[in-house]
């Protein structure tokens, strides 16, 4: 191997490094900044202690990709707010004091183990923390709140609603290996929860959306098919992220190995394209197109940003794009 290669690799490979051990110091106070100061030194120190290997500039550029990248780790992993409801734990969860959260509803409510109503709420006040620092109004953040199943009828996104319960913090795993309930909500940008007792609607605000399409096709195939066959074919046409089907036959899917069955993904959408064109083979290319791209922005409004329908909706513009421009397609 050349030489000057094998410099150009292990410099490579110094950034690489440089880029891990700045992820890694995001859990370190001014962890970038300690990178970026050992990048200095070794720019200044090692280029004498060994003359010729590395440049000063390696060094130094390696400190300042190891800064990038703990900032980019920090903006990654979400952070509470200055106004983020969890900073209320300290005046509410050692009182054991009740608290009303108002705010507005992000998604459907979805059915928990334990049979109760799950809800997303986007805090909007909280009134009963007279303790804290925080003036009720100016508490913002994203909440996930349970009340019992009946008190959740009727709620939709968009709608504005007042939960009376208690806060609390989630709990992290308590064993290696276990769920992280605290972690999982972290992803969500969640990081409190609130145990509800009673719920009143505030707002109706719009009563139409995506979401009232997803529970007029959900009632509709319960009404022909009954419960639970309608959300298990519900699912297997939308995902079960929009469709709320029970534990017990989710577990079932998983147990015996189906459970993408149950998700939205390619397989949909290579059925509903193959649907749109050969419904409309006798038309022009573009207005193929234009039928097909249409089939699949209404599919993707149904089923929400889930990753694997995005992937596939791309996928599936591309083949409609190839069909305009009159590509060979390989199925």
């Amino acid at each position: 191997m050349p030489k000057n290669v094998g410099i150009h690799l292990q410099g490579g490979a110094i950034l690489g490094l440089a880029y891990i051990l700045g992820l890694l110091s995001t859990g370190i106070p001014w962890g970038g900044g300690v990178v970026l100061g050992l990048g200095v030194a070794a720019a200044i120190g090692l280029p004498r202690w060994r003359r010729g290997r590395f440049s000063a500039r390696i060094w130094l550029i390696a400190g300042v990709v190891g800064l990038v990248a703990s900032l980019y780790g920090q903006i990654c992993v979400p952070q509470p707010s200055a106004f983020d409801v969890s900073r209320l734990m300290a005046a509410t969860v050692g009182q054991k004091q009740p608290v009303t959260v108002s705010g507005k509803v992000m998604e459907m409510p979805r059915l928990t183990r334990r049979g109760d109503a799950q809800i997303w709420l986007e805090t909007r006040q909280v009134n009963g923390a007279e303790s804290a620092k925080i003036s009720p109004d100016r508490v913002r953040g994203k909440i996930y709140a349970t009340v019992p199943l009946l008190q959740a009828t009727g709620v939709h996104p968009g709608q504005t609603i007042a939960i009376t319960g208690s806060l609390y913090l989630p709990k992290p795993a308590t064993n290696p290996g276990g769920f992280d309930f605290a972690k999982y909500l972290a992803q969500a940008g969640c990081f409190a929860g609130l145990r509800g007792r009673s719920l009143q609607g505030i707002e109706q605000g719009n009563s139409w959306g995506w979401w009232a399409i997803q529970q007029r096709i959900v009632r509709s195939q319960i009404d022909w098919l009954g419960s639970p066959e309608g959300q298990l074919v519900s699912s297997m046409v939308l995902g079960s992220r929009v469709v709320d089907l029970p534990y017990d036959v989710k577990d079932q899917f998983i147990r015996i190995g189906l459970s993408h069955a149950l998700a939205a993904s390619g397989f949909q959408v290579s059925l509903i394209l193959g649907v749109v064109l050969a419904l409309t083979k006798r038309c022009s290319e573009r207005v193929q197109a234009g039928f097909g791209f249409s089939a699949l922005l209404i599919f993707l409004g149904l089923t929400g940003l889930q990753p694997a329908v995005l992937r596939a909706v791309i996928m599936g513009t591309g083949l409609l794009i190839g069909i305009v421009m009159k590509r060979n397609i390989k199925p």
